[in-house]
């Protein structure tokens, strides 16, 4: 016996037959399009398809963050001469541990390249990122320690001016620093090398950390001053660091002031009231600079007893992080001469005509022989 669920189906399908017959055609067929057209996009691909093939990408930007590597690599394996980064900042501001950071998102294993060394200071200590042995080029990032805490200005000033300029070398420092300022232009004022020169100044910041006005306004006098006009145009990178340290609210404090802890608004606001003062007009108020780049550095244990790194095989990569580090590789491969980012000229001699005289107290080289075989 049919039971009476089935029976009252039946009756009403009977019922919606006439009402279903008078529906027309042309709608159904336009019902029918509008469900094949549910599957395929604006370029007239399968949604299936391409739903398939954006689940094969990485979310997080994986794929993105190799392309930066490849390109990065592929600009230092052409490197002919040194690309040298001054890294400047004060004591606790991340400086050794922005270093790794950068060789941990370009080589994906961590390293010490910079040296924990608590209560090191007035030094400056080499730390090779890339050595490109073929062609003979290094990239060689410069961490200095302590000089925020140099009691005269001047002779601080003319240290920093000299190590710009390429003058001093850095395992001289400790001895430079019981010099007097006579003693050091006497000694370093005709010795240039290429090179040493300063190809960029990498400002760090720690927003734990009040701003470092003083260091900041010593760096950029030492630019001012400098007579070469490379290291007047010298670029600059501002990072913030410890930004995970904060809570919601004093990151939001932080985030308004942010351009507090720039180098670049620094050295534009005092250019631009230099620029006025001599045109004799009112100061204006100086615009503000590009603001500093927020990074968050990797981190690792110490061994207490050497101040190395732990077991640095836990150290795992974080994409996230790689993309804000990579961010700095790029400005940095962007706007350095031994990469062709900058203006002025590339810093990359011959063997020969480096054997030739030339005029060493000049930010360019002269080669006095076609000068004296010249007739005039």
């Amino acid at each position: 016996m049919r039971t009476n669920h089935v029976v009252e189906s039946e009756i009403i399908l009977k019922a919606m037959a006439p009402k279903l017959a008078t529906v027309p055609t042309s709608i159904l067929a336009d019902e029918q399009c509008l469900v094949q057209k549910q599957n395929i996009d604006c370029n007239h691909n399968e949604l299936e398809k391409r739903l398939t093939t954006a689940q094969k990408r990485p979310a997080n930007g994986g794929d993105v963050n190799e392309r930066s590597r490849k390109l990065i690599k592929s600009c230092f394996s052409h490197l002919h001469t040194n690309l040298n980064v001054l890294v400047v900042g004060s004591s606790g501001s991340g400086k050794s541990s922005l270093i790794n950071s950068m060789n941990m998102a370009l080589t994906q294993e961590w390293k010490d390249r910079a040296k924990y060394c608590p209560g090191r200071k007035h030094v400056i200590d080499e730390c090779v990122m890339y050595n490109n042995r073929k062609a003979g080029g290094k990239v060689v990032f410069w961490d200095t320690r302590g000089f925020e805490e140099i009691h005269a200005d001047d002779h601080a000033i003319l240290i920093l001016r000299y190590v710009l300029e390429g003058r001093i070398p850095a395992k001289c420092i400790p001895c430079v620093l019981l010099m007097s300022k006579e003693k050091i232009k006497k000694r370093y004022h005709k010795i240039v090398e290429a090179h040493r020169r300063i190809d960029l100044v990498l400002n760090v910041s720690a927003l734990d950390q009040e701003p470092q006005t003083r260091l900041m306004t010593l760096v950029e006098q030492a630019i001012s001053t400098s007579k070469h006009v490379s290291v007047n145009k010298i670029p600059i990178l501002s990072v913030a660091t410890k930004s995970d340290v904060l809570s919601e609210k004093e990151m939001v404090d932080k985030l308004a002031r942010l351009h507090e802890y720039s180098l670049q608004h620094l050295v534009s606001e005092r250019r631009t009231l230099g620029n006025s003062n001599r045109r004799a007009r009112l100061p204006s108020m100086p615009e503000v600079g590009p603001i500093p780049k927020v990074v968050i550095n990797y981190s690792c244990e110490l061994e207490p007893w050497s101040d190395e790194s732990m077991n640095p095989s836990l150290v795992k990569p974080s994409p996230d992080r790689d993309t804000q580090l990579l961010s700095l590789w790029r400005e940095i491969v962007s706007r350095t001469a031994p990469c062709g980012g900058a203006d002025r000229r590339k810093r990359a001699y011959s063997a020969t005509a480096s054997s030739r005289p030339m005029c060493r107290c000049l930010p360019f080289r002269i080669d006095y022989s076609r000068l004296r075989s010249a007739s005039f």
